[in-house]
């Protein structure tokens, strides 16, 4: 059985045939792949195929090609990525002491100066400024030494995502190990997924319809040197422009500042790990985070 007859065997056979499937594609499956088991896998009833399809999916991660190295680079990555993040620690610093402490008296002084405040431009304005010097904090709260302690990363995922669909219809799946216990600091981590989590969900929601339920899938794990989380929404897809998603500043949404995957990046860079957005292969994104493990 070939990989195009494995991948059409798991969405026609029963259970017995999707098992015979899988034993193939365990030999044959591609990293674009990936999307495809985890979306099959939550609606799995067979545990003996769920366990296959974790099985691939994580042999899977692990062959995920890293990051080339520029030969001709003479500055180390890690130093350059260390030099980075002190420069950005050092200006959003300065920035809030000597700015930012002052916005608040400033808020306060305009709403008594101005008539009617409450519905003009200049509060419109000031409050661009404080969401700017709020997004400033958070920068630098990403460039912090990360303080790992022991958490399990199962239970941390999934109250995040259910923290973030309060108030919105959207399903979400989960699909890893539980408990998953790892060492790793909560804040960075936090930083590096809360924005994938937000982004997945607006995705989704944007693309509702009759036969279209909003939906994302969260997926994690672990392999001998790193630690991953995916989230898969069945959302749009990246617009054309999404090749500086991550650039500080920039967005690609009417109305945003551009700081969320900007500060995502730094976290998780400050965590030895990287952050990938992709289209996931069939429909929608997928957001991935991967860092090194921490003892």
């Amino acid at each position: 059985m070939n990989r195009e007859e494995a991948l059409l065997a798991l969405t026609t056979g029963n259970s017995h045939v999707r098992f015979r499937a899988l034993r193939a594609l365990e030999q044959v499956a591609l990293p674009t792949d990936i999307a495809f088991l985890l979306r099959l896998q939550t609606t799995e009833t067979d545990l003996y195929v769920k366990k296959r399809i974790d099985r691939i999916v994580s042999g899977l991660h692990v062959q995920l090609p890293a990051k080339p190295v520029e030969e001709d680079d003479i500055v180390p990555v890690d130093v350059r990525e260390r030099i980075r993040a002190d420069a950005i620690e050092w200006v959003a610093g300065l920035l809030l002491h000597e700015i930012g402490s002052k916005l608040g008296l400033l808020a306060s002084e305009v709403s008594h100066d101005i008539p009617n405040y409450d519905n003009s431009n200049s509060k419109r304005r000031v409050e661009q400024l404080q969401d700017t010097f709020d997004g400033i904090e958070e920068l630098k709260k990403a460039t912090s030494s990360p303080k790992p302690v022991e958490m399990d990363l199962a239970s941390f995922i999934r109250d995040l995502v259910e923290l973030e669909r309060v108030g919105r219809d959207v399903e979400a799946s989960y699909v890893g190990s539980k408990p998953l216990v790892i060492f790793c600091d909560r804040g960075l981590l936090a930083l590096a997924l809360c924005n994938g989590i937000k982004n997945a969900i607006e995705a989704a929601i944007s693309v509702r319809s009759e036969n279209r339920e909003p939906t994302i899938i969260v997926s994690w794990g672990q392999t001998d040197i790193d630690n991953w989380i995916t989230i898969i929404d069945n959302g749009p897809g990246l617009p054309s422009n999404s090749s500086r998603s991550f650039v500080l500043g920039e967005s690609t949404k009417s109305g945003h500042l551009g700081f969320g995957l900007g500060i995502a990046r730094q976290a998780i860079e400050t965590l030895h790990g990287t952050v990938e957005l992709r289209n996931s292969g069939a429909d929608g994104a997928a957001y991935e985070l991967r860092w090194s493990l921490m003892k």
